[in-house]
């Protein structure tokens, strides 16, 4: 789970968060005055992160995954079980998403 917005996977540059304008540049999100506004993290390189700082893939995908899902109380999201829904992304070695499937239907393919 991250506090992405908009902006996350955007050039640098101004966009607007609700009713706010805000500036994305150097991995963060501001407000003219300065006010951090959230984040550019995604959810990818926040599985890279927890495995660069040591993390197994199995314990990382959970992070990302199924924890979120529980704290929101999510019972079908975040796993693969029969009932849930098969929200799936498909990784290549080094982490980098090649495709996402939204409830068993590919929507996005990268390679």
């Amino acid at each position: 789970m991250t506090d992405a917005t908009a902006a996350a996977g955007m050039p640098d540059g101004v966009y607007h968060l609700g009713s706010q304008t805000v500036y994305k540049a150097g991995g963060s999100v501001r407000l003219a005055n300065g006010t951090l506004s959230g984040s550019v993290l995604t959810m990818d390189q926040a599985l890279r992160n927890f495995v660069a700082i040591g993390l197994d893939l199995a314990d990382a995908s959970r992070r990302v995954s199924l924890y979120p899902a529980q704290y929101l109380g999510l019972a079908d999201r975040g796993q693969l079980v029969p009932g849930s829904w098969a929200d799936v992304v498909v990784l290549d070695r080094a982490l980098a998403v090649l495709a996402v499937h939204v409830e068993g239907e590919r929507c996005v393919e990268n390679a």
